[in-house]
């Protein structure tokens, strides 16, 4: 059942009572350890997987949703001690390249019942998938920041494939091949000619 069939599933006077809502359900593939986290409080079972509350801890940029394959980015951002930001620096190679999925699920919620009442209504649904970007920060006398980027699926799709000429391309191209290894070595290289 698709994402339409699931809405359309919704009892009406269950949609009355205004005690529908949507939360965000992310998941980081981090080289050596992903994470999911959803915009709750507290750890959430669903889909069989557990999600990490997060509460607004991390904020998300706006999802424009259209109908057309878009190429518009996505930003995360995390309030950050000193020692995140440190760690943050150490970890480029983790995060860079990876995947990264954002999905919406409905739930409906009983304020009477107090946190336990959230129930999933349907099966998750993507709102954005894309892949990560290098961690920028920043650091004043009250707060440090992390900011992650994430580019959409199609941010380079009129790039030619393998469009670039490195090493990553080249092993592409020819696996084993060396050839390009030492391009960064003799970037700033000038050649004399006697």
């Amino acid at each position: 059942m698709g994402v339409r069939d699931d809405i359309l599933a919704i009892p009406d006077e269950l949609l009355r009572t205004g005690e529908v809502t949507e939360v965000a359900l992310v998941f980081m593939d981090f080289k050596d350890n992903p994470k999911r986290w959803w915009n709750g409080i507290g750890p959430f079972t669903h889909a069989g997987h557990e999600w990490q509350g997060v509460g607004d801890l991390i904020s998300m940029s706006e999802i424009r949703a259209n109908y057309q394959p878009t190429a518009e980015p996505m930003t995360f951002e995390l309030a950050a001690t000193e020692q995140m930001i440190d760690d943050t620096i150490d970890a480029q190679a983790q995060v860079y390249g990876r995947a990264v999925y954002v999905y919406g699920q409905l739930m409906y919620t009983s304020p009477a019942l107090g946190r336990d009442a959230w129930t999933p209504i349907g099966s998750p649904y993507a709102h954005f998938v894309g892949t990560m970007r290098s961690p920028s920060y920043s650091f004043s006398a009250t707060q440090g920041k992390i900011t992650l980027g994430a580019e959409g699926l199609f941010y380079r799709r009129s790039s030619p494939p393998r469009g670039i000429l490195n090493d990553t391309d080249q092993k592409s191209r020819q696996p084993g091949d060396r050839g390009a290894e030492y391009f960064p070595k003799y970037e700033d290289y000038e050649t004399r000619w006697v």
